[in-house]
């Protein structure tokens, strides 16, 4: 296995871990929280997202795995508990380690068409590190309503 597609087990496992300890002490008010509503998303809601993105980016594009996304679907707020968000986490984060343990050097060099109106064709690499990138996004704002949260419930 390459160095590089190491690098990528790591950041993600990386990635898993940070949202995994913003999330772990939060309460069911916690997780379906928003700071804005209607114009900011739930904890529970931005896992549900990054982790459908990471299935489609990574399992699905890099990996060729069908994950039958629906991506509107990961925004519409549910009765989702912490147990169900990190039983998705850990078995996102085992596949993800499957798809890059599977996966050559060379398959990170091929051009995929694109897949937002707003993307152009791209090679599965830029799938990954835009999927890095995302994360990166997304734990910023699960800190911050973690952060929000807690500043405006004097009994959290």
């Amino acid at each position: 296995m390459s160095s590089e597609i190491n690098t990528y087990i790591e950041l993600f496992k990386s990635a898993h871990q940070q949202m995994k300890d913003i999330i772990v002490d939060m309460s069911e008010d916690e997780l379906s929280w928003c700071p804005i509503e209607g114009e900011t998303n739930s904890a529970s809601v931005l896992m549900v997202h990054v982790l459908g993105a990471e299935r489609f980016r990574v399992h699905q594009i890099a990996g060729g795995i069908d994950v039958n996304r629906d991506r509107e679907s990961e925004f519409v707020p549910s009765s989702v508990t912490l147990d169900n968000l990190l039983d998705y986490l850990k078995e996102v984060d085992a596949d993800t380690q499957k798809v890059f343990t599977g996966l050559s050097s060379s398959a990170l060099d091929k051009i995929v068409p694109a897949v937002r109106s707003y993307e152009k064709d791209e090679p599965v690499r830029w799938h990954v590190l835009h999927t890095i990138e995302h994360f990166g996004i997304h734990i910023g704002h699960l800190s911050l309503n973690r952060q929000l949260y807690l500043a405006g419930h004097d009994n959290a």
